[in-house]
């Protein structure tokens, strides 16, 4: 084994120990960064950086905080086993980060953020959500977001030029005749820094009455255009991780890519000029933070150097007012290090997004009471599983053992009753018409649990009514709820017969009368 050799299995070695010992586990948690052996402090010695010099200039700090697939996520879930999240965690963490400095904060959102996926259908109250959520990421501070796919799906394309909220940009969306639907790019200067932004929404549904540019061709088209005497550029969207890459390797004049998540967080080499593709963690669970420290002009991509131990410390001096420990190695050069930090239970604070997310809660809670009370002759209603008993007890006795039946006493320990978020998956019929509206004791007894119209549909007056009839149980019916964000493991073959009444529990076998 030659010395480089060696050398390099060595630091995997040490890197492998670290996160064995951290208890680090990129299979329980897909937003952990593992680098082992691409840390340059540890692989690179300081002569091979020297290639990657630039003409100096006065060093400039700021940071970026990315969000990206937020997916329809006001707060956090307690059903994952890592609820973290929410709009109130985020706008702490952004606080914390603008009082820390140095430099200016820019937030920025990737896109893909108002609905939980494609089996979302266009409703009242997808609408009023996706409303929401664009108010509070404009209450947070995101100063841009780029339109993704499923953003379509809640509202029209001139819907997504007008609706309140962040700044939104695509430099890939067009129209019928090839015009651009909206700003391709946008300048953000905050503190003297100027942040460049190009906007890259991956390819539109065939039936949105949209068509897209490919974002290679976008990106070299719309970086001409921008101001040449910017402090940084970035191409910001949601397209897939090899479009990121292409983009990185064929746009000269960028200093960073930053998309949705994909396969892997990528990392640059340190061998050449590769511009990094950073990816933001879905479902607004974590913020990508990247602090950046600027040495050399846009042009010059940011080096993820040195590591994290180092730039940490180098941070303090400077808050300190010390003397730039970086200095050295960043002269000439751009700097930055990407941490990817859980919004937990530590950044619950009250504020005002906190009484925003409040009034919504109660908003939500009027309409399902009213929705519930919408009831005409010709409105099938829901009977409840204490009416579903007297004719199928059998199944009624299966489905006592399943976690459907336990949903509502998650609720109770969770202290979560009064959350419309949590109560509409853990009850049946919340906020449909004749089922659960207001939570009162007599109609939470009556609709606690998942029950069985929660997946067969209203039933009220079957079997005299010939239009109460069973919806067939499909995969896409569980969806609603078991989305990926708020049961990532489910399956739908597994889970039936384990959740329904037709499986998983015991055989009900009648017992035997005895005579007298």
């Amino acid at each position: 084994m030659d010395k480089n050799t060696h050398h390099s299995f060595l630091t995997a070695m040490l890197g492998l120990a670290f996160c064995l010992s951290s208890g680090c586990n990129v299979d329980q948690n897909p937003h952990t960064i593992l680098v082992i052996s691409d840390l340059p402090a540890l692989t690179k010695p300081e002569n091979d950086l020297k290639i990657l010099r630039h003409p100096p200039v006065k060093p400039r700090a700021l940071t970026l905080a990315v969000v990206g697939e937020l997916r329809g996520e006001l707060e956090p879930c307690g059903c994952p086993t890592l609820p973290f999240g929410g709009f109130e965690r985020r706008a702490t963490l952004l606080k914390q980060l603008k009082e820390k400095g140095p430099g200016p904060l820019f937030h920025l959102d990737a896109g893909d953020t108002l609905i939980k996926g494609f089996s979302t259908k266009r409703e009242d109250h997808v609408l009023r959500r996706a409303k929401e959520i664009l108010g509070l990421s404009a209450m947070v501070g995101v100063d841009v977001w780029v339109p993704g796919t499923s953003d379509l799906v809640a509202f029209s394309v001139a819907e997504i030029k007008t609706v309140l909220g962040p700044k939104r940009i695509s430099a890939t969306w067009v129209d019928g005749s090839g015009s651009l639907i909206l700003a391709p790019t946008i300048v953000l200067e905050k503190q003297g820094i100027r942040l460049g932004v190009i906007g890259l929404s991956a390819p539109p549904p065939s039936d949105s009455g949209l068509g897209s540019r490919p974002a290679l061709e976008a990106a070299l088209a719309e970086i001409v255009g921008l101001p040449t005497d910017l402090d940084m550029v970035v191409a910001l969207g949601n397209i897939d991780a090899e479009t990121a890459k292409a983009v990185a390797l064929g746009v000269p004049g960028l200093t960073a890519v930053i998309t949705t998540r994909g396969e892997a967080y990528a990392t640059p080499g340190f061998s050449g000029e590769a511009v990094p593709v950073i990816e933001s963690p879905d479902r607004g669970r974590y913020l990508q933070v990247v602090s950046v420290r600027m040495g050399a002009r846009a042009a010059a991509p940011l080096l993820l150097y040195p590591d994290p131990p180092t730039w940490r410390a180098a941070l303090a001096a400077v808050r300190r007012g010390e003397t730039d420990k970086l200095d050295d190695v960043g002269r000439g050069r751009n700097l930055a290090l990407v941490s990817t930090i859980p919004l937990s239970a530590d950044l619950d604070r009250g504020s005002r997004v906190t009484d925003r997310l409040d009034a919504y809660r109660q908003q939500r809670l009027k309409r399902a009471s009213a929705k519930a009370a919408e009831l005409s002759p010709h409105t099938q209603h829901y009977a409840s599983s204490g009416a579903c008993v007297n004719c199928h007890s059998d199944e009624f006795a299966r489905w006592t053992l399943t976690k459907h039946a336990q949903a509502w006493f998650a609720l109770v320990k969770a202290d979560e009753v009064a959350n419309p978020e949590c109560v509409s998956c853990h009850t049946t019929a919340f906020g449909k018409p004749g089922g659960l509206g207001e939570l009162t004791a007599s109609n939470i007894r009556k609709f606690k649990g998942v029950q069985c119209e929660m997946c067969h549909g209203p039933l009220g007056g079957h079997p005299q009514n010939p239009q109460a009839t069973a919806t067939p149980v499909t995969e896409e019916s569980c969806l609603g709820c078991h989305d990926p964000a708020n049961s990532p493991k489910f399956d739908y073959d597994s889970y039936l017969p384990r959740a329904s009444c037709q499986g998983g529990a015991p055989n009900i076998v009648p017992r035997p009368i005895s005579g007298d």
